[in-house]
This record gives structure tokens, sequence and C-alpha cells, in this order.
């Protein structure tokens, strides 16, 4: 299976499947055959299954066989999208895929490399020859546009001169005429010969890719064919590899539409029919809500003109009520203007005592003014007071706390040297006690030596004074 065969089935898998794909291909079927029907011919469904098959397996072999070729079909699908990955990633699955795919996976990132830079030179050179082709109209436009202007241009020269010189005009013109015709015939030819010249590199371009495009196809399906062979490497690839937004939604089309097939392939031509006569009864009731909507349209709009017609009635009265509160609004006019007068002389009569009351407020803001400044200062004394304390107490406490990390240091040492002295202390009382032990021991076999040799030699007297008695 080739890179450049996959496009073509994607295009029509994408296109075929709908937001519904199982409702969409039972509405495509044919009608079929009207058959009697009885309470035991009739398939009884659960309406909100009536879509599903009965059968959860597949029974026939061709069948089978087109669900296993559909399914090799996806698997590969699923090798090719995740190819790019594994690409880009050699050195991380070099130890999984084996020597063989790695070597067939660097030859077909040489020929995805080639096909690239041959395809960007094509893109070029079909640019180059579009922009030769846009410059080589908009030349030919500018020259017609002059062959036309010339004639206007020529005469207007010749009645500008004077008759005297009228030799020299006639013989001026068609020198520039020849002039520029060659110059014309020059870059026209020049314009052909390079368009030809890039038409041709195009050509060779295009074969050159379509034949890198095919040994592209063929190292794609010998890629196929190494990961069908390792299917170990094949399932770490696709557990650990990752796919584009465009390849995903191409597998999860494939997919759907493997359900698609296989609720085609389970469906029964009973189950079938069946679900046709389904869908007739759910257009009916759809025809019977469609009803109902109009009923309730005409409902809507008779209630709108009634309430037209409720509303024309308010307006009317509205207009009514309007009149009579002129009037009401005149007499409260006129009520109005007696309450201004009478609140202009409580003004005139209240404005002494504003001002008076305004007296006493201004002195007691000064008062309150001084009394905040006052406030004021001595709460920045107090803060001066606070901040120098504070900075104190600050510079005390790192002391304190340099202090205290010296003392743990001295502490530490401390302890450990009163720990050592401890142990040789320990060390000495026991050298003490166990020379003490040694000693007594030895004056204990020295006491019983010396008792001993007393002993032997009172017993030697002994015999040698027996002896003289018996002589």
């Amino acid at each position: 299976m080739a890179t450049a065969a996959l496009p073509q089935p994607a295009q029509v898998m994408t296109e075929g499947t709908g937001t519904e794909p199982t409702l969409q291909i039972k509405l495509q079927m044919p009608q079929p055959p009207s058959m009697a029907k009885g309470p035991r011919n009739r398939i009884r469904l659960d309406p909100s299954r009536a879509l599903e098959p009965a059968r959860k397996k597949i029974a026939t072999i061709e069948a089978q066989r087109v669900m296993s070729v559909f399914e090799d079909t996806i698997k590969k699908s699923e090798v090719i999208t995740v190819l790019p990955f594994v690409l880009e990633n050699l050195d991380r699955f070099r130890v999984v895929l084996g020597s063989e795919l790695i070597g067939l996976l660097e030859q077909h990132k040489v020929l995805q490399g080639s096909y690239n830079e041959i395809k960007q030179q094509l893109d070029i050179q079909m640019r180059r020859m579009r922009k030769a082709r846009i410059r080589t109209a908009s030349s030919g436009k500018s020259e017609e546009a002059e062959g036309e202007r010339e004639p206007t241009e020529h005469f207007g020269e010749v009645t500008e001169d004077s008759f005297m010189k009228e030799d020299t005009i006639v013989e001026e013109p068609e020198e520039r005429a020849e002039s520029r015709a060659s110059s014309k015939a020059e870059s026209t030819r020049s314009r052909i010969s390079s368009a030809a010249s890039m038409e041709s590199q195009a050509e060779r371009t295009m074969r050159n890719l379509s034949l890198v495009a095919q040994q592209l196809s063929t190292s794609c399906k010998n890629v196929l064919r190494a990961f069908s062979i390792n299917r170990a490497a094949m399932s770490t690839v696709l557990q650990q590899a990752a796919r584009s937004h465009e390849t995903q939604d191409l597998v999860n089309y494939l997919n759907d539409l493997k359900d698609i097939l296989l609720n085609k392939l389970l469906t029964t031509p009973g189950e079938e029919r069946e679900r046709m006569e389904y869908i007739q009864q759910i257009k009916k009731k759809n025809d019977v809500i469609r009803r109902l909507q109009l009923d309730h349209h005409q409902i809507q709009k008779t209630s709108q003109e009634k309430t037209n017609h409720v509303k024309n009635e308010a307006d009317k009265q509205e207009s009514a009520d309007t009149k009579n509160s002129e009037g009401k609004r005149q007499r409260y006019q006129q009520e109005i203007n007696q309450l201004k007068t009478q609140l202009q002389n409580h003004i005139l009569e209240h404005r002494e005592n504003e001002q008076k009351l305004r007296r006493d407020k201004f002195k007691v803001e000064t008062n309150v003014d001084n009394l905040i400044q006052k406030f004021d200062a001595a709460m920045t004394e107090r803060q001066n007071e606070y901040e120098e304390i504070d900075a104190i107490y600050t510079e005390e406490k790192k002391q304190l706390h340099e202090l205290e990390e010296r003392f743990k240091t001295l502490d530490t040492e401390y302890q450990q040297i009163m720990e050592e002295r401890r142990v040789a202390r320990e060390k000495r009382e026991a050298a003490e006690r166990e020379m003490a032990l040694m000693i007594k021991a030895a004056t204990t076999v020295q006491a019983f030596w010396r008792s001993y040799k007393v002993r032997k030699a009172l017993k030697g007297r002994k015999k040698k004074g027996g002896g003289k008695k018996k002589k």
C-alpha cells in the first residue's frame, strides 16, 4: 500500500461520511417490495435500538474477508500516518525497530527529502512561468498602445515644425519605426526562448518528481511489509508515536467507516425492511409534528392579532388619560408656583442663620485643623522614635541571632569535646581496672608460688631430717 494511493480513498471516505452515517446509508437503500404483514412475521424492535443489527458476529466468509481486508487497511493507514514522527525520531526507536527497518526508514527519509526538494523546485519554476506569462501579456498590451500612439505623435511633430524641414521629419519617423520594430522582435524572441526554456525545465522537473514519487511509493510498500513482519515494532510505534490533527481525523474516519461497514454486514434483509418501516413511521410522526407546528403558528398569529387589538384599545385609553392629566398638570403647576414663592421667602429668612452657622463651622474647622496638625506632629515624633527603637531592636536581634548561631556551634563543639573526654575517661578507668585486676592476679599467683616453694622446701627439709635419724 503506497502513500500516493492513500489520499484518493481518504477523500472518498471523508466525503461519504456524515453526522449520522448509519442513518444516511439506510435512507439511500431502495424500497423493498411489499410483503404480507402479520403479528408473526413482524420483527419487534426496541425503539431506542431500532437501527442496531440483531446479530453481533459476522457469519459469512465473504463478509469476514471484507472486514479483515478493511481492518488491514486501517492498520496500514495508522502506520503510514505515524511515519513522519518516526522519521523525525529514528534514534528513539532504533532499538525497537531493528537494523532492517531502520535502513528502510532512512532510505524512505532520503527519498522523501528529495521529493520535497524537487517539489519546491517545481513550485518555484511554475511561479516564474506565471510571472513570465504575465509580463509577456502586459508587454504585448503596452506595445499595442504605443503603436496606436505613434501616428498622432508623428502628426504633431510635422505640424509643429516648419515646412522647410519636411524631408528630415519624414525620414526620422521611418528610422524610429524600424529601430522599434527590431527591438520589439528581439524582445519577443527572447521572451519566447526564455518561456520555452522554463517550460522544458518544468517538464524535466515533473518527470523527476514522478520518478521519485514511484520510488517513494515502493519504499512505503517495503516499510509496510517490514512492519507487518515485525509486529512488536508496529505495536510499539503505534503506542508511542504521535499523529497530526489531519491524519488523526483520517484514522477516525476510517474507524467510523469500519463501524458502518460492520453494521451493514450484520444487517439482514428482514432487519432492513423493519428499519425502513420504522423510518417511515418516523416520517409520519414528523408530518404530524409539522402539522401541529403549523397549527401552533396559526394560533400564534391569531393571538398576535388579538394582542394588536388590545394594544390599540390601550393606546386610545392612553390618549384619553393624557388629555385628563393635562388639566391636572396645570392645576398642580399653579400649586407649585405658590410653593416656590413660599420657598423663596423661607430662603431669605434662613440665610442669616446659615451665615451665622457657617461662621461657627469655620471656627470649629479651624480648631479641628489645629488639633489635627498638633496630633500629626506628635505622631510623627512618636513614629520617628518608634523607627529608631525598631532599628536598634532589629540590630540587637540580628546580633542575638549571630550569638545564638555561634553558641550553637560552640555548644556542639563542647558536647563533642565532653563526649571525647568521657570516652577517654571510661577507657582510662577500664585500663586502670584491668591493670588492678592484673596486679591482683599477679600478686595472687606470686603468693601461691611463694607458698608452694616454701612448702616444697619444708618437705625437703623433713626428708633430710628423717634420713639422718635412721643412720
